[in-house]
């Protein structure tokens, strides 16, 4: 047990009513919402917003489909991520978590004359699980709420302080699942040589799940005959919620000639209403239920779209082995509903990356993202599993070509974060290793 030392500011349950909200993965580009990490190959360049190479440019240029040689292409990646998220609370020191994630994506192109289609299955939002073993920001900030609202109540009636709730055990959280699967599909089709367009759209379907368990006693018992008022209590919750959308995509690509190419990608919002589904819940001892307290019953809603985004890349040849590219993504959050924070957005990212050829086999590359997440440092506490801080990424990586059709890719990435302190003290903070693999096969 650690003394409850840090009391959030409210210091009242519909304070942290907005709190029981849950995420996860890690953000290697992309925004509040949104997720840019998708593939191997983006893994080993953070810049793919105007490539016209491998499959993955099914999410990130469909318009460029038609620039690849023709024929039907499959590629399969997988993506691992060591996190450490940390909430450091003051009174309760460094809170981590201490679970990666693995997370897949599938991608299919046909190219022939003009005409292109691709398909994608890839993890646009979240993306894998959470575990904070000795608690975090949230499960302390829930067990404080329902303590100052015991408190307040027994103030009321005249009891001591001394006999008020003043020991907080964190507990544990897990974010059992925060996943997003996208389903995308469309075509895209070359105008002329230099001028190419898609269109396409993408299902979303997403689950959040969330297991919660925090604790809460007073150092001096209130026994009045011989049954303790104050008893100690033992807060847990267990919640579900889905919902699925839908987004469109329109895409345009320009060869100025062979060494420049030029790409604009746009992908509307994606309207997400989640309902809630409340599995396990906790009956306080007046008798209500811990979950409605907290402001979210079974059935209840709340909307957080997957916002709209706007990715835009230049792509140059310097030499036939050499090509260099920048890109921009810019997520359209003000134009979403999000309720899980207010004022947000918009962020983006900006990037470059440079690809070296040394002979048909073998390619390397290297990249540099910075992200911009524009968010306040006081909505932290919101969804403080996975703090959403400005970053830089650095990525490196290889692709070997076994023959014609046989790609195979590896990509590194290291981030690093800007910490932030909220107003109550939270500093936020996170590391992010990752490595990512890819096999691609070009059947004819």
């Amino acid at each position: 047990m650690k003394k409850g030392c840090w009391i959030h500011p409210s210091g009242a349950i519909p304070v942290i009513a907005v709190l029981l909200l849950f995420t996860s993965n890690a953000a290697i580009g992309g925004g509040i919402i949104n997720k840019q990490n998708l593939s191997s190959d983006y893994m080993r360049t953070l810049n793919r917003n105007a490539a016209t190479d491998y499959a993955d440019i099914a999410t990130y240029n469909p318009a460029g489909i038609v620039k690849m040689e023709e024929g039907f292409y499959a590629k399969l990646d997988v993506k691992y991520y060591e996190k450490d998220y940390i909430n450091s609370v003051p009174g309760y020191g460094t809170l981590e978590n201490d679970e990666p994630s693995l997370v897949p994506a599938l991608y299919s192109v046909y190219r022939k004359k003009r005409w292109g289609g691709f398909f994608a299955f890839n993890v646009p939002a979240g993306g894998g699980g959470l575990t904070f073993p000795d608690g975090n920001a949230r499960t302390v900030a829930l067990a404080t709420g329902v303590a100052d609202a015991f408190n307040d109540t027994m103030a009321a009636f005249g009891v001591p302080s001394i006999y008020f709730y003043d020991q907080i055990d964190a507990g544990r959280l897990e974010v059992k699942e925060s996943s997003v699967l996208g389903y995308t599909l469309g075509v895209s089709y070359a105008i002329s040589d230099a001028w190419s367009v898609a269109v396409g759209t993408r299902f979303s379907s997403g689950t959040r799940e969330f297991d919660g368990v925090a604790s809460i006693s007073a150092t001096h018992a209130l026994r009045v005959g011989g049954e303790q008022l104050n008893s100690p209590q033992t807060l847990s919750v267990h919640l579900e919620e889905e919902s699925s959308g839908w987004a469109g995509i329109l895409g345009v690509n320009f060869a100025a000639n062979e060494k420049l190419n030029i790409a604009l990608t746009f992908v509307s919002n994606t309207q997400m209403d989640y309902e809630m589904d409340v599995k396990q819940d906790t009956t306080l001892p007046d008798g209500s239920s811990l979950a409605e307290a907290i402001g979210f019953p079974d059935g209840s809603k709340q909307r957080i779209d997957i916002p709209g985004l706007l990715a835009f890349g230049l792509s140059y040849h310097f030499t036939p082995e050499l090509k260099v590219d920048t890109n921009v993504t810019y997520y359209l959050e003000k134009d979403a509903e999000i309720d899980t924070f207010d004022n947000e957005g918009n962020s983006w990212d900006l990037g470059v990356s440079a690809e070296y050829r040394f002979n048909p086999a073998w390619m390397a590359s290297l990249g540099y993202l910075h992200t911009k997440t524009e968010l306040a440092d006081d909505q932290q506490i919101l969804e403080p599993e996975e703090p959403k801080l400005d970053s830089d990424s650095y990525a490196g990586g290889f692709v070997w070509s076994a023959n014609k059709d046989l790609d195979v890719t590896l990509g590194i990435v290291l981030s690093t974060y800007d910490p932030i302190t909220d107003s109550a003290g939270i500093e936020y903070d996170k590391w992010v290793t990752s490595v990512s693999a890819g096999v691609q096969y070009r059947f004819f």
